[in-house]
């Protein structure tokens, strides 16, 4: 793993999207485990870090497979509990309909169904001691950021680019109004790092 921030590391061998690792205690959070072909390779990493069995909490930045699909692998290993934004939750049980056509072929690739314990966040919430779940909807109507001291995980409410914040391709978003307030929202917290969900760890400001 390496070495972010304090007891903040990003893990090595996640697929499709960045994934990181915080450690509290006893207890480890993991943030958007990735892809469910790069499950086995988390779970050995975890265990190779002596880490696997003290995994509480999954906490899941938006619903996208890539971040996602890793999710119900890592809770079958270590009882872990899930956390997800409500309003993407309700997409996965087709309880409300991707809002561009691009997301709704998306939706078609389901990500393995979480079995276990799952909790749904509006914004607000304090999913794991120290992190502060944060509602940046646009890229997905229920994306999340979580904030850890002078981190925030940002998921794919930004992108991970040299030339200061930027939001992700149009394509990719649900609604780009709220996706351009949410980047404003992230500028705004003042976190010296940014863990993204895509490209590399930024320091944003200095200490």
């Amino acid at each position: 793993m390496e070495s972010i921030y304090p007891s903040v590391f990003r893990l090595q061998h996640s697929a499709g999207s960045n994934g990181y690792a915080l450690h509290q205690g006893d207890r480890v959070a993991l943030v958007d485990p990735g892809l469910p072909n790069g499950s086995s390779r988390v779970l050995k990493e975890l265990g190779d870090e002596g880490l696997l069995e003290r995994v509480t909490d999954v906490l899941v930045t938006h619903s996208d497979l890539d971040h996602l699909g890793a999710a119900a692998a890592v809770q079958a290993a270590t009882g872990a509990t899930v956390w997800l934004g409500r309003a993407d939750a309700e997409i996965l049980e087709g309880k409300r309909e991707p809002s561009t056509r691009f997301r709704r072929l998306l939706a078609r690739r389901k990500a393995p169904s979480i079995r276990g314990p799952l909790q749904l966040l509006d914004g607000g919430e304090v999913p794991f001691p120290g992190v502060r779940a944060i509602a940046t909807p646009g890229h997905t109507p229920g994306h999340m950021v979580f904030t850890f001291g002078e981190v925030v995980f940002a998921g794919d409410a930004v992108r991970g680019s040299d030339d200061g914040l930027r939001l992700m391709p149009g394509i990719l978003t649900s609604d780009m109004r709220e996706a351009k307030a949410s980047l404003g929202l992230i500028a705004g917290l003042g976190a010296r790092w940014l863990c993204p969900g895509h490209g590399r760890v930024r320091e944003l400001r200095a200490a």
